[in-house]
Parts: structure tokens; sequence; C-alpha cells
């Protein structure tokens, strides 16, 4: 990848999720002159370059929206969960996330919620960072233990039409995540 840089593929892969909610690498190596082998050795297939680009447009949101939380005034397990709900809402009004679950729920599900994938990973960073400032202490639970949790009630209601064909219902999972961090 040394004549095309690696910030120049996500730049690249991002804009493509963005128009397509998809990506494809054929068309994303010929876009950016590399060859598919080498998207593949760099970026570990489809689905970490996925990973990676649906990560780049979170973080900025989350962080966006933690200053919003925090100017409102909102503290504590109440800040954490309207985090969560924020961010939840913001991100099931995207159409390219609804383009990405039609087209296919099973690798949606793998890149956003596996333990293998990078968005779950640094988003259990990401809320145990936020439970850390918020709520100090987490007593006999550990702090990811508790991130992992927070996490999980967020993507269990996110996904739930994924999961059991019911509607999505972000309000609920804020109200769980606010009692669990009560």
């Amino acid at each position: 990848m040394s004549m095309v840089s690696q910030d120049s593929v996500l730049d690249a892969a991002q804009t493509m999720f963005l128009r397509d909610g998809w990506l494809d690498l054929r068309a994303l190596a010929a876009e950016t002159g590399i060859g598919r082998a080498t998207l593949y050795r760099h970026y570990e297939g489809r689905e970490h370059l996925l990973g990676e680009v649906l990560w780049r447009l979170m973080e900025p949101t989350m962080q966006q929206v933690s200053r919003e939380v925090r100017a409102e005034g909102h503290s504590g397990a109440d800040a954490v969960a309207e985090n969560i709900r924020r961010c939840l809402t913001i991100s099931a009004s995207l159409p390219q996330m609804r383009a990405m679950m039609d087209r296919d729920a099973e690798t949606t599900m793998r890149v956003m919620a596996s333990k293998h994938g990078v968005v779950q990973r640094r988003l259990i960073a990401s809320v145990a960072g936020m439970i850390s400032q918020e709520i100090g202490d987490t007593g006999a639970i550990p702090l990811e233990t508790l991130a992992y949790a927070v996490v999980r009630v967020g993507e269990s209601f996110y996904y739930r039409e994924l999961i059991t064909g019911d509607a999505p219902d972000i309000d609920a999972a804020a109200l769980i995540i606010r009692k669990l961090l009560a």
C-alpha cells in the first residue's frame, strides 16, 4: 500500500458506505487503484474494513453527543443512558445503516456486535470510559464487565428486529441502562 495511504482507502471506503450503505471491495480496489488482495492483506477483508469505516463515523458522533449531554447538565447513570440513547437514535436514523441491515443482517451483526470486530471492542472501551467519568467506582462489578453489559443491552434493543422480529426500542434500552447503572 505504499502508493496509496490507508487514510485514502478509508476515505474512499467511507464515501462508498455513505453512498451505498455497503462496501464492494472490487469497486473500492478499482477506485483506489490497488488490488483486492492488498485490501484484504491490510484490512483483513470487507467486514474489518466496514468496521473501521463505521467506527470512523461513530466516534466523532459519540464525542459530540457526549459534549451535548454534558452541556445539558446530565450526570451519572442518566448521562450514560442519554449518551447511548442519542447515539443509537442517530444510528437508527441513517439510511446507510438500514441499507446495510437489509442487505445482509448476519454480516451487520458480525461487524457491529461481534467480539471479533473492531466496533464492539472500541464501543465497550468508550462506554467504560464514560461510566468511569460519570459514575466512578463500579463496586464489585469490573468496569469492563459493566460496560459490556451496557453495550449488549443497547445492541439487543437496537437490533431487536434482526434478533426477534420485534421493532427496535431504543427508549427501553436507555431506561434499562439507567436502572442498571443507578
